[in-house]
């Protein structure tokens, strides 16, 4: 699954109503310590997105600067999560297995979720399956 660049606030609003599970990259592109997470995410984003349930997006914090502000971005990169609308983590200056964590454990949350609108419960308190 491939990234997507949010280019306004409204943009993102919308992706974080509609998507339960959202990582989002604050960048900017002449920011060298982002050049060089950058690959990472992108990387985690081809192994772990899964449509309509967990995107990665990014938004360069000159281009979309009141998202930057409503997140109190401080310094760049800065990754934010985001479960059903509100924020849940962020990381500064992340290095990549940190990353790589947060974004592990929001794709186990989306696949479990998966797996709950999946299943209902019948009288006697079992799973079945729809």
């Amino acid at each position: 699954m491939s990234i997507i660049d949010i280019k306004t606030k409204a943009q993102f609003d919308e992706l974080v109503q509609k998507t339960p599970y959202v990582a989002l990259q604050a960048h900017a592109v002449w920011c060298g310590p982002c050049k060089a997470i950058s690959p990472f995410f992108g990387k985690f984003a081809a192994a772990l997105g899964l449509a309509e349930k967990y995107t990665f997006a990014r938004f360069d914090t000159d281009e979309v600067p009141d998202l930057a502000f409503e997140l109190g971005v401080r310094s760049i990169p800065a990754f934010f999560f985001f479960e059903n609308g509100a924020k849940t983590t962020d990381l500064t200056a992340p290095k990549p297995p940190a990353l790589q964590k947060v974004v592990e454990d929001l794709s186990t949350k989306a696949k479990a979720g998966d797996a709950v609108s999946a299943t209902t419960t019948d009288g006697d308190g079992n799973g079945a399956h729809l």
